[in-house]
């Protein structure tokens, strides 16, 4: 395969039509030459995307979309993968918008370091949604631990701003697709890191979340970001031939505090729902536990 493209940029989505288009859009007003890049979309099962969006916007950028029958994002991003030919790959979320420098920034920080894997920044787009923020206020904590502070070993990128030249993708051996619905990007980076690759976070790659939360959903989503860390644990302990350890009692402590340090405007409610969260998580790790003792 001849490889012509610098970037191809994988987006997986099912039944989320309006946000997909405005994910499309953001990426037609980057600051990227449109003849060095492509866009895979990778239809999970869902609805189609609107054949009248993917035309339009095929008239500005290369386009293709790929379908799968609803195997979970890691399977949804790995199609993708396969189905493109650029010699980097950027993967984001239906529900993200991209900032005009989003590809620029990701190809300087590859340019740099060709074999490592860049993280960009997320930010919260629904600042009213108190769920939508108190959920990017969990996320931007593990960043700051991780690899503001360097503190512990769990280092991670999530995939919805993450960039990595194709070779390194490859050698890694791709997402696995046995992580249905959340952790398939820390089990993927610690394989990344355990390859020898570093991860390198860039905070001028920007992309912005838009996740229309409800309470119910904030304790759905964190339930099942229980079950996949449960999974992931265990995958990290079988591959680093290590037990199954868990962060110490100052990282869930500090957690706690985060919003009160972040000018939160309702630092109190969102520790509450910080709280709320890792119940949900541990309620979904102890359920993947107890069914792990019984396999």
């Amino acid at each position: 395969m001849t490889l012509t493209l610098s970037f191809s940029v994988i987006i997986p989505t099912r039944d989320r039509p309006l946000k997909l288009g405005q994910c499309l859009e953001s990426l037609m007003l980057l600051r990227f030459p449109q003849e060095r890049f492509e866009v895979v979309i990778v239809d999970d099962g869902g609805r189609p995307p609107s054949q009248h969006l993917i035309r339009r916007m095929s008239e500005r950028v290369r386009m293709s979309v790929v379908s799968t029958r609803n195997e979970g994002p890691a399977a949804a991003r790995n199609a993708g993968v396969a189905a493109s030919r650029g010699e980097n790959l950027a993967f984001i979320d239906d529900d993200c918008t991209a900032d005009a420098g989003w590809l620029t920034a990701m190809e300087a920080r590859l340019a740099a370091n060709p074999d490592d894997v860049i993280g960009g920044t997320v930010s919260n787009s629904l600042t009213e949604n108190v769920y939508a923020r108190a959920s990017q206020g969990l996320q931007d904590f593990l960043y700051a631990w991780y690899h503001t502070e360097r503190r512990g070993t769990l280092r991670f990128f999530t995939t919805n701003n993450l960039a990595v030249s194709r070779s390194t993708f490859t050698g890694t051996g791709g997402f696995d697709a046995s992580f249905p619905f959340a952790s398939e990007d820390r089990d993927w980076c610690d394989r990344a890191l355990l390859g020898g690759h570093e991860l390198i976070h860039a905070p001028e790659a920007v992309v912005r979340h838009s996740h229309d939360l409800t309470f119910s959903s904030f304790l759905k989503q964190h339930y099942r970001y229980g079950q996949g860390a449960f999974r992931f644990h265990r995958a990290r302990a079988r591959r680093r031939a290590e037990r199954l350890r868990l962060e110490p009692v100052n990282f869930y402590l500090g957690m706690l505090r985060a919003p009160s340090r972040s000018n939160s405007p309702r630092p109190i409610r969102e520790s509450a729902l910080t709280v709320a969260s890792q119940a949900a998580s541990f309620v979904g790790f102890a359920r993947e536990l107890a069914l792990g003792s019984e396999s």
